[in-house]
């Protein structure tokens, strides 16, 4: 109760104009912030308007009244009336007050930065993962529960993935590499610039689709669960429940997708955009390394079409102590798109030479066989190296090896982010060591069932 009236007696000493320079600032910065001081200095300037309209309306009658009455006076008196309707005005000095409130409420209210629609919240995130807003604003440091208006989000790792809930209940996750910018102004629209999502759609309204652009594709959802992998030159759409309409960029063709079908959409106009039934999962992959590389170093072999892929560095800026990995990630699904799954007799067979020794980390990104992000699993080895010109690297893991690298997600969802990589689908892989660059090459990985 202090408090409030301790607030109306500083507003009312602003109203006859006698605060000092600090405490005008607070009055500004009081108005700004509590709705209820500009509502009460609003009223006093409303009756003060009040009150000195009713005295100017007097005040003009008495002046007619004496100018009639004083018609053949002299220049004098005339003089004299014109200095006393001077000091008349002075008599207001709230009609005064009251206009500068006014225009100081207006100010405040006006010029005050309109806070942006938070458009989603994020509810599980892991890694380096990064936000950038409305005005360039870069926020690196995001956590669960952190609501974002519109930007644009950048999971920067291999191992770095957050997941996003819209207002009405649909699901993004982005993982990997990957580069998203969100918007809401009519409609939905996601704009994935690179990287793979997987999203589950609520039922939007009619007419109202929710929008996701690619660097080559457009699509149309209205309600639906998909997979999506998109770079420059194509994009990869698995639909697992509903139906979701694309319109390829390059040419303007269009498809209807339905559930428990795919479609590559390429820059390429004389391709064919053809919609196929997804086919069933497989249990053997052998990598591409120049096609499938989604990080690393090419390097080709003179005269060979075989090559290897060094580990490059990535730097995390988003710690006290930014952390350099050094990193070789492969996409499963680029070279084909064919689902494969892991079993439980399957092993990862991993190629190599390694220069020094160190801890290496190996990493599996997983999908659920009817669609949705299933979590990621990561192993350690540690490699001794004795020879001055480096290390072969041979070496076979078997998928029980693998352990989640959330553990408290899967004790919290076990469902949806089960304890071990079996049954689910491979969609990505990584080996990378950290702050130390080890010399590491990758020639070949294999996944035999």
């Amino acid at each position: 109760m202090k408090d409030t009236e301790s607030r109306q007696e500083l507003l009312l000493r602003y109203l006859d104009d006698n605060l000092l320079p600090e405490e005008k600032a607070q009055v500004a910065d009081l108005l700004r912030r509590d709705p209820k001081a500009r509502a009460f200095l609003r009223e006093v300037a409303e009756q003060a308007v009040t009150v000195a309209d009713v005295e100017r309306v007097k005040e003009r009658r008495r002046s007619e009244l004496e100018a009639r009455q004083d018609w053949a006076g002299n220049r004098r008196e005339a003089l004299s009336r014109m200095g006393g309707s001077r000091t008349r005005f002075a008599r207001w000095p709230w009609a005064v007050a009251a206009a500068a409130v006014v225009a100081l409420i207006a100010s405040v209210v006006l010029l005050r930065p309109k806070a942006e629609p938070k458009i989603v919240q994020i509810t599980e995130l892991n890694g380096a993962v990064r936000w950038t807003g409305g005005g360039g604003q870069v926020v690196p440091d995001l956590y669960v529960g952190s609501s974002l208006p519109g930007g644009t989000l950048e999971s920067l790792s291999a191992d770095s993935w957050i997941d996003l809930e819209f207002r009405d209940g649909s699901t993004v996750t982005a993982s990997g590499q990957s580069v998203m910018t969100i918007s809401e102004y009519r409609q939905k629209e996601l704009h994935l610039h690179v990287g793979s999502l997987s999203a589950s759609i609520m039922p939007q309204p009619d007419g109202k689709p929710m929008l996701i652009h690619t660097p080559t594709a457009k699509l149309e959802v209205l309600g639906t669960q998909l997979n999506i992998e998109a770079d420059a030159s194509s994009t990869m759409l698995s639909v697992n429940k509903g139906r979701v309409r694309v319109t390829r960029l390059a040419d303007g063709s269009v498809a209807e997708v339905p559930a428990e079908h795919q479609v590559v959409a390429s820059v390429d106009h004389h391709a064919e955009l053809a919609v196929t039934r997804r086919p069933k999962p497989v249990t053997a992959w052998q990598s591409d390394l120049a096609t499938d590389g989604l990080h690393g170093k090419w390097l080709p072999k003179p005269g060979d079409s075989n090559g290897s892929l060094r580990t490059a560095p990535l730097l995390w800026g988003c710690h006290e102590k930014p952390i350099t990995l050094y990193l070789v990630a492969l996409s499963v699904s680029r070279s084909r798109p064919i689902p494969v799954l892991l079993t439980s007799r399957g092993k990862l067979r991993i190629r190599g030479r390694i220069e020094s020794a160190g801890d290496v980390y190996f990493g599996l990104t997983t999908r659920h066989v009817k669609g949705g992000f299933a979590g990621k699993f990561v192993v350690e080895r540690h490699f001794e190296v004795v020879q001055e010109t480096g290390e072969s690297l041979d070496i076979e893991l078997g998928f029980e090896d693998f352990r989640p690298q959330e553990r408290e997600l899967t004790e919290k969802f076990p469902e949806r982010f089960p304890d071990s990589p079996v049954g689910l689908e491979l969609f990505d892989w990584w080996c990378c060591t950290i702050n130390e660059d080890a010399g590491l090459e990758i020639t070949h990985v294999e996944l035999d069932g």
